[in-house]
Order: C-alpha cells, then structure tokens, then sequence
C-alpha cells in the first residue's frame, strides 16, 4: 500500500472542444475516448471530505499537465484554470487507497526540476530581522 491516494482524470467535450479550437487542421477527429483517462497520484488523505481540499490543491497542476500534453506552447492556454474551470472541462474520480501490485522500485521517469513544474514558487523567504546590539 502506497502513502498515497489517486485520481482518475478524464477529459470531457469541453476540453475536446479546446484541443479542437486549437489546431483545428489536425483535431477535428479527436473524440473524447481517444483522450483517455490519466491517474494521478495525490497526497494520502483519511477522511472523504479532505478530497476535496486534495483536488483544490493539485488541480492546476493536473489543468497544465493535461493541457501541456496537446500543445506546450502556454500562450493557447486557457487563463482560467481555477477548480471550477477544470471540474468543468474533467471528470474526477477519487481514491482513497492506492495499492503497488507491481514489481521493482517505483521510478520518476521525470527529473526532479521537472516534477512539480507548474506549482507556483513559493516566495522568498525575508531575512530575520536585525537586533540592536545592547548598550
């Protein structure tokens, strides 16, 4: 068993409809079953109702990891990737548990500056504020 939870994520029409708008030469004969799901591994949660709070932590990220596999280039983006936006354009499915039935160690075929690419940075940390010496 995995310290981790999964979601499933399968696009709907209107992401098909994006992908299509896009490039309309190559797409127009893109149909949602050949989209396909993808699963995502998420932080481990509990309870059901942490989710939720799951979801609104990583949906951008999933947003521009399903987006940048049809086009990288971010300028045909859509701006709003909010939970809303992405509930709209995704179907989700959770799982609490994640069993590896598998064999051999898990790898990240990924390096890891390209892990959490499109996690926003966190800000820079201010320096501890400077004392007067006593007199």
């Amino acid at each position: 068993m995995l310290n981790r939870s999964g979601l499933i994520v399968r696009p709907k029409k209107p992401f098909c409809d994006w992908v299509r708008a896009v490039d309309d030469d190559d797409a127009p004969e893109v149909t949602l079953d050949q989209m396909g799901a993808k699963l995502y591994l998420v932080p481990d949660y509990e309870d059901p109702e942490d989710a939720e709070k799951i979801l609104k932590k990583v949906c951008e990220e999933i947003f521009c990891r399903e987006l940048e596999g049809w086009y990288t280039d971010e300028e045909v983006w859509p701006k709003d990737r909010s939970l809303k936006m992405f509930k709209q354009w995704f179907d989700v499915q959770h799982f609490e548990i994640v069993e590896d039935v598998g064999r051999g160690p898990i790898e990240n075929d990924e390096g890891p500056e390209e892990r959490h690419r499109f996690q926003p940075s966190p800000p820079p940390r201010r320096p501890p504020p400077k004392r007067k010496p006593r007199s």
